[in-house]
């Protein structure tokens, strides 16, 4: 089956065989968080990841790695987010996004388009560079903004009036929540207007929140693998998403981080059917949702179906 992907972080997907190789060890145990306590112990595994995207080449032989990654798991769009300021250590943060672009367009038959993450535990000023950033590559290369990080220890409403700029500057965005933090984080994203969720899961816990996000259609961005090694849900048999959908709300699924989750979307397809007998015409209709969802033109979309369906 074709798929898109819509939530996906580059620096939870870069290729444990090229990240070894470069520091000449096995760095297995340290890329991959599925033994995680909660979300904060599961972000420590992007220390390394971060280290190694510093380097103008690296940057673009990573890229390259999960450009075919994706290609060889059935995806032909998909839309990778990142915080630009993570990777300017030694190189411009222009360098940074031409690096990336580059190393996508090195793959034939997938079509990427950037995601600019803010950081919650970052400053208000430099959230706003990453909204002038996205500004500036709006349209080539970026197709939205993210806010990410520890959604408990910095809550949602806490970064409204970023949210109020980047409408001004109609800069699309998705926001993380509803996942280490709860409904409250949900309800500040819909005040904010998103018409995207990262996560979203636990909106199941309050039957107002539930209500708002299907009244205003708005896509979640469910990753069921991540949500376990997060420790949002014990189990796969405890995850929400069944009742996100019997409740009517528009789902997509993703994978989050393909390498510190150990996984691509084929097998989050292969979880999903055996714990809950979603079929292919579920995950069809996830794929719909998620072309529905994508920050693309009516025209690039209309193509995306074409494809999804030959």
């Amino acid at each position: 089956m074709k798929k898109i992907e819509l939530h996906l972080h580059l620096d939870g997907s870069i290729s444990i065989d090229y990240a070894s190789k470069l520091l000449g060890r096995d760095c297995r145990n340290e890329l991959i968080g599925s033994n995680s306590t909660s979300l904060a112990d599961y972000l420590k595994r992007f220390d390394l990841p971060v280290e190694l995207l510093q380097d103008y080449d690296n940057i673009i032989e990573f890229c390259y790695l999960l450009g075919k990654d994706l290609v060889n798991d059935g995806v032909i769009y998909a839309e990778v987010r990142f915080c630009p300021l993570f990777h300017n250590k030694y190189i411009s943060v222009d360098r940074v996004i031409t690096a990336i672009r580059i190393g996508f367009s090195r793959v034939k038959d997938l079509k990427v388009n950037l995601i600019f993450c803010m950081m919650r535990h970052f400053s208000f000023e430099d959230n706003l560079k990453i909204i002038n950033l996205a500004k500036k590559y709006l349209g080539n290369g970026c197709c939205a903004i993210d806010l990410a990080g520890s959604e408990a220890q910095f809550p949602t409403k806490d970064f409204e009036e970023l949210f109020k700029i980047a409408k001004k500057e109609n800069i699309p965005f998705t926001i993380h929540a509803g996942e280490a933090d709860g409904p409250s984080s949900l309800m500040s994203a819909i005040k904010f207007g998103t018409k995207r969720i990262g996560h979203g899961v636990r909106c199941v816990e309050d039957e107002e929140v539930i209500k708002l996000i299907r009244d205003n259609n708005i896509y979640l961005e469910v990753c069921p693998t991540s949500n376990i090694d997060t420790k949002t849900f014990n189990s796969m048999k405890e995850h929400s998403i069944k009742e996100l959908v019997d409740n009517g709300l528009l789902v997509t699924i993703s994978t989050d981080n393909r390498t510190v989750s150990n996984t691509n979307l084929s097998n989050e397809y292969k979880i999903l059917h055996d714990t809950f007998n979603f079929d292919d015409e579920d995950f069809l209709k996830f794929n719909l949702n998620a072309i529905d969802a994508a920050f693309l033109s009516d025209e690039e979309k209309e193509e995306l179906r074409r494809r999804l369906v030959i």
